[in-house]
C-alpha cells in the first residue's frame, strides 16, 4: 500500500475537489448568463402586459436577486438542444419595501460556437413554436 506524507495527501484531496468540482453538465449556461435571461424575460412579460392593458411599460426594470436554481437540463426544441432551467428569484419595484417570491422556467439555446445565448419562449401556450432573443452581452 502507498501511503503518502501529509502534504502528498492534502495536494490529491485538493486535486480530487477541483476535479469533481469539474464534473458538471458540459456547455451548461453560466450563472450570469442565467441572470441576463431573466431580465429579459422580466422585460419582455412587462411589455406584453403593458400591451394586453393599453398602459405604458414602466420606465425602471424590477431588481432581481436570490435567484435559487431547483433542476437544469438539456432537452430538443425544434432539432436543436437546449437547456430548461426551473427554479425561484426574488424581485422588487425600485422604491418599494416588499418583496416577491416567484418561479421560473426558462429556455435557453447556446450559440453555434458557444459564446452567446438565446432566450426561447413559446409563441403560444396553445400551439407550438417558439420564438428566440439573443441575450445582451455581459457587461465588463
Amino acid at each position: 500500500m502507498l501511503t503518502l506524507p501529509p502534504l502528498g495527501r492534502l495536494l490529491t484531496a485538493l486535486l480530487l475537489a477541483v476535479l469533481l468540482a469539474a464534473c458538471g453538465p458540459v456547455g451548461q449556461p453560466p450563472r450570469s448568463t442565467l441572470l441576463r435571461a431573466l431580465d429579459l424575460q422580466v422585460q419582455l412579460t412587462r411589455q406584453e402586459l403593458s400591451e394586453v392593458l393599453a398602459i405604458p411599460t414602466p420606465v425602471e426594470s424590477p431588481s432581481l436577486s436570490r435567484v435559487r436554481l431547483d433542476s437544469q437540463r438539456r432537452e430538443l426544441v425544434e432539432g436543436r438542444q437546449v437547456w430548461h432551467l426551473r427554479g425561484r428569484f426574488d424581485w422588487r419595484l425600485a422604491g418599494e419595501p416588499l418583496r416577491a417570491d416567484t418561479s421560473f422556467d426558462v429556455w435557453l439555446l447556446p450559440g453555434e460556437r458557444g459564446q452567446s445565448w438565446r432566450l426561447l419562449r413559446r409563441d403560444d401556450p396553445d400551439r407550438p413554436g417558439w420564438r428566440s432573443w439573443p441575450l445582451p452581452l455581459p457587461v465588463g
